[in-house]
């Protein structure tokens, strides 16, 4: 499953191969309360770094280095990206087995994220305890996933497409699908969240946090994020008490697990010194 997940993925980065200005504001929405200066002199690994968008903004922050690193062909487009900046590094490999050599006491990274990965991976915890090991003692480590909760259009319709319909398909193939649907999203968005957001009525519309901060993308931006939902062959969604609960086994300190849009989870924690 997981080569399956690489080969879906790795074609989607090498289609969607763009860096936009507006990805910065997005990356440090993930990644809140973390702020640029907070990479300043870190070695910094980003796990499934797709395109390289992340690393790039980790790069440009300062980390002393930032390693890219994808299981894809993703790799491909992320060198291309980011390959030339002198502090960033690009490597092909596992999330459940990193290429990286470490010591007894912890790995080499000061900061270890990741965004959007772990909850396509067949064991998402699994992958995010890989992780914590190559922590240097006193290290950070930080994970976005999908949230179980809030996300009742997508277990009722985009999860039953999924599995039933497009990862069964190839995913030159798959725009057949993910465009439509991208169309009525794009329109969605623009013609009802955003101009309902200052009203009373904007309280009554499913999945509203989400929906809404999808209103000033491109519609690019917005198709990448259709196919995003339809091309992975496998999607957790996690309740907030089994995300935290990785935090605790991994024996982290200074844990924070907030909301991102009230239908995913970002999760920060420190490896004792």
């Amino acid at each position: 499953m997981s080569q399956q997940t690489a080969a879906a993925f790795g074609w989607q980065w090498r289609e969607f191969v763009e860096l936009y200005d507006e990805y910065e504001a997005q990356f440090l929405d993930w990644i809140h309360p973390i702020q640029p200066d907070f990479f300043r002199g870190k070695v910094v690994l980003d796990a499934g770094c797709g395109n390289g968008r992340h690393a790039f903004y980790a790069a440009r922050y300062g980390a002393r280095d930032v390693v890219g690193m994808d299981l894809s062909d993703a790799v491909d487009t992320a060198y291309e990206n980011i390959g030339k900046m002198p502090n960033a590094h690009v490597v092909q490999g596992d999330i459940n087995h990193p290429p990286f050599a470490r010591a007894d006491e912890g790995g080499p990274f000061d900061f270890i994220y990741s965004i959007g990965v772990l909850h396509h991976m067949p064991d998402p915890e699994a992958g995010f305890q890989s992780l914590v090991r190559f922590v240097k003692p006193g290290g950070a480590i930080f994970a976005w996933v999908y949230g179980r909760e809030n996300n009742a259009v997508v277990h009722g319709f985009i999860n039953p497409l999924r599995e039933n319909v497009t990862t069964h398909i190839p995913p030159s193939v798959l725009p057949v699908i993910a465009w439509p649907m991208s169309v009525v999203l794009h329109s969605l968005v623009k013609g009802v969240y955003r101009p309902l957001h200052k009203t009373a009525l904007f309280r009554a519309l499913p999945s509203r946090e989400y929906l809404y901060s999808l209103s000033s993308f491109s519609f690019r931006r917005n198709y990448n994020i259709v196919f995003d939902h339809l091309v992975a062959p496998v999607a957790f969604y996690l309740r907030r008490e089994e995300f935290e609960s990785w935090f605790r086994r991994g024996e982290l300190r200074d844990v924070t697990i907030s909301w991102r849009n009230r239908n995913s989870w970002r999760g920060f924690g420190r490896v004792a010194d």
